[in-house]
């Protein structure tokens, strides 16, 4: 089987034009990484012949050929020995093919891969220990092989017979592990012969070898720290993206995740993971995992391109195609689940919509990284991973490459590097949403800011002082009394000629100046704020009583002894203030102001460039 993915592409052009700023190098990275992509296309087409132990090309008929076993090599490939017969009609017993024997030939092709066949294999391997104990594991490491019938024969009599196969219940195995094994026992000197039958859906990927058991084990081991170790890290990516998706409610962190399940379900069938730990047998509903899981990720895929890219607004044509990968993904999926798709259909509609969203999403990824975007740049940066693994397996599984470690985990690993990179889009649309977050608060503080400012001078306006001022009482009569609160309106004398002399626009450069003025005489707790016109209050917490007003009282009075600049001209103006304490006058805003204001008028009247108290007649000139 063919584990296509939602992105499987070639590039066919270079950009001519390299993008803005810091990303110049990695997009040079880019453009030579697609054409060593390219150049393994081409390499993956020319098979290279297999070779002998000694290095001549081995022989069409070679009955004597047999694998020396020996305990000082504990881990042998047998292929070099393995002759082969084609069964098309899959009607061959044993003894017929044993009946045979002159009709094997030597596989050819590349080493431990047969490649796409429909027909039933039979190999024949001739086997001798020549020196050790003769404890020996046969075993073929290609978990998703369906039927396997081992059979050891000595002198032409079968001693062993063992069926193997991930079609068989897990428990029901000669040796339970990820690998199709089987443990022999080998009299020394003794010509023995494996006699070994497959039958399957998938690729005839087949790394056989002899190992000793603790080489065995040891090798077990490693491969499942390693396999561990991947489901981890995509654990944790899976964790990542459904977090912020619950947090921030942002579908591309649950397509991220869909596409993550999908391609890590695929691993953990396709290396036998899953029927190790997770499942007994690879067959009924679970025949179909792998092709479903690519499927799964495809619809996931599909979409989180098309949401990384927002092509909706940008590429209209590219997000159809896109969306229609998706829909038709999810469309086989289900039918699939419904069993309306059988294996080799549902592989077949996985291999032909995998290459699908890379193709349809390349051009405008490449548009957009050129013109300096990071999320399309890392998104051609994670596919070039990916390509390369992608072909590779698609060599390995096409009989084009030799079975072995790197052939068998490459794309595993370049998926992960794909995902990984794929994470920095992630925490770029992260840092998007932060971005939108903090320019909201921005434009919701300037809203607030123009509905409880003054326009000319930036201080409180009158609802702007309503707030201030009602915050500040309710401070005031929790303080049950202990200190004062002074509440002082202000109106300008002289201010009227000098606006009707110098005009509107020095008025209110003269307004400004005076707004600034009132500021710096008053603490950086008190409030100074513009009811209209030439009016300004000013509330005050914390005073000791009546005396300390006045203080404040007469201190702004002889601020405003200097006189202004505005356009260039010397021009002077005074105060005349009335002020009203809380709580001895009053505990709500509207009675302060209406008996400071009460005062004010008070002080006009008497000469005006006074500081006077409610209604009596406490003042100084």
């Amino acid at each position: 089987m063919f584990p296509s993915s939602p992105h499987v592409a070639v590039a066919c052009r270079r950009p001519p034009a390299r993008p803005a700023g810091g990303g110049a190098l990695a997009w040079r990275l880019l453009r030579r990484g697609w054409a060593l992509v390219l150049l393994a296309l081409l390499l993956i087409h020319v098979p290279t012949p297999v070779r002998a132990a000694d290095g001549d090309a081995l022989p069409v008929r070679d009955s004597a050929w047999t694998l020396q076993l020996d305990d000082r090599q504990p881990d042998v490939l047998a292929w070099r020995a393995v002759r082969v017969l084609s069964d098309p009609g899959h009607r061959l017993g044993r003894d017929e093919v044993l009946a045979r024997r002159h009709e094997f030939r030597p596989p050819g092709g590349p080493e431990g891969n047969l490649g796409v066949r429909r027909d039933t294999v039979w190999l024949l391997l001739p086997l001798q220990v020549t020196q050790g104990d003769g404890q020996w594991m046969f075993s073929i490491d290609y978990p998703p092989l369906n039927d396997l019938r081992v059979t050891l024969l000595r002198d032409g009599r079968p001693v062993l017979e063992r069926q193997l196969g991930n079609t068989l219940p897990f428990a029901e195995r000669p040796v339970r592990a990820r690998p199709h094994a089987l443990g022999l026992t080998l009299e020394p000197g003794v010509r023995y012969e494996l006699l070994l039958r497959v039958q399957t859906t998938s690729s005839m990927v087949l790394p056989i070898s002899l190992q000793k058991p603790d080489v065995f084990q040891d090798a077990e081991y490693a491969s499942q720290l390693q396999q561990g170790l991947l489901i981890g890290v995509a654990a944790a990516l899976l964790l990542y993206s459904l977090s912020h998706w619950v947090s921030l409610r942002e579908a591309l962190f649950l397509q991220y995740a869909l596409l993550l399940v999908g391609v890590t379900t695929f691993f953990v069938a396709y290396f036998g993971i899953g029927q190790q730990h997770l499942w007994s047998e690879q067959s009924g509903p679970l025949d179909k995992i792998a092709p479903q899981a690519i499927l799964l990720a495809l619809a996931g895929g599909g979409l989180f391109v098309a949401g990384a890219l927002r092509t909706a607004g940008r590429n209209p044509w590219t997000h159809r195609g896109l969306m229609a990968v998706a829909l038709l993904s999810s469309l086989g999926l289900v039918a699939s689940l419904a069993g309306a798709l059988d294996y080799r259909a549902t592989q077949a509609t996985a291999t032909v919509l995998g290459p699908m969203p890379m193709l349809i999403a390349i051009p405008a990824a490449f548009n957009h990284a050129r013109a300096g975007d990071r999320v399309a740049l890392f998104l051609l940066m994670g596919w070039s991973a990916y390509m390369v693994g992608a072909l590779c397996i698609a060599g390995l599984l096409r009989g084009v490459l030799p079975a072995n470690y790197w052939t068998q985990h490459l794309f595993q690993l370049a998926s992960v590097a794909e995902m990984a990179l794929w994470t920095r889009i992630l925490s770029l649309r992260i840092e998007a949403v932060r971005r939108d977050a903090e320019r909201t608060e921005v434009e919701k503080r300037t809203l607030e800011s123009l509905a409880y400012s003054d326009a000319l001078t930036g201080l409180p306006n009158r609802r702007g002082l309503n707030q201030a001022l009602e915050a500040a009482l309710a401070d005031c009569r929790a303080g049950a009394g202990e200190h004062a609160l002074a509440v002082f309106l202000l109106d300008l004398d002289g201010f009227k000629p000098v606006n009707d002399r110098l005009g509107h626009e020095a008025g209110d450069e003269l307004l400004v100046q005076v707004g600034q003025r009132l500021k710096r005489q008053v603490r950086h707790s008190d409030v100074v704020a513009r009811l209209g016109g030439d009016e300004f209050v000013i509330v005050a917490q914390g005073l000791g009583g009546e005396v300390e007003a006045l203080t404040i009282g007469r201190k702004l009075l002889d601020a405003f002894r200097e006189p202004f600049h505005v356009v260039g001209e010397s021009c002077k103006v005074g105060l005349t203030i009335g002020f009203a304490l809380a709580p001895h006058d009053g505990h709500l805003a509207a009675d302060l102001l209406k008996r400071a204001d009460a005062a004010m008028y008070a002080g006009k009247q008497a000469g005006r460039h006074t500081v006077r108290r409610g209604a009596a007649s406490h003042g100084l000139a």
